[in-house]
């Protein structure tokens, strides 16, 4: 089975970060009748709670004239990026299939990035961790050889200085 790819170049609009398409191109593109997803649509909406309302905006927009007069105002919705998501989630048939492979597909990428990311950041700290534990060790030997060396010091002086005196002749008779 060939799973037709689609191009989303084809329906989407980017508007800064916001990224809409309308009703009308929804169903150019899945092969849907535009007033069966219309009722898709307000189906859908009915069921959403009042925060995610704005997936789906009610607008008009003008179609041609089956009768070749002037364009006719003609119900349709602009759908956020989201509420496209939730629709076609529900679609059938093989565009829907395409739709959903490629957003698993774009899921999964973004899975493998959060993984090398938390990964890499899990790598740079136990290299920290390892590096702040080696020189402790470092430091930590070091303050108890000073210890050892200011308790040791007045008896090395003391054996020293006795070394030195042996070694002066002395001038005074005895």
């Amino acid at each position: 089975m060939t799973v037709p790819v689609l191009n989303f170049r084809d329906f989407i609009a980017a508007d800064g970060d916001q990224l809409t398409t309308t009703s009308q191109q929804v169903a150019a593109v899945f092969g849907k009748h535009h007033n069966d997803l219309l009722k898709r649509i307000r189906a859908l909406a009915a069921e959403l709670p009042d925060d995610r309302l704005g997936y789906f905006a009610e607008t008009v927009e003008m179609r041609a004239n089956p009768s070749g007069g002037a364009a006719i105002p003609s119900p349709s919705y602009c759908i956020s990026r989201d509420g496209f998501t939730l629709l076609a989630m529900g679609f059938t048939g093989k565009r829907a299939l395409g739709f959903k492979l490629a957003y698993i597909d774009a899921f999964n990428a973004m899975a493998a990035y959060i993984k090398n990311q938390r990964e890499g950041l899990q790598f740079d700290y136990l290299r920290k961790e390892l590096e702040y534990k080696t020189r402790k060790g470092k430091i930590s030997a070091c303050a108890r050889e000073m210890r050892h060396w200011q308790d040791e010091k007045p008896e090395r002086l003391g054996e020293m200085n006795a070394l030195l005196d042996q070694m002066q002749p002395s001038l005074l008779s005895h």
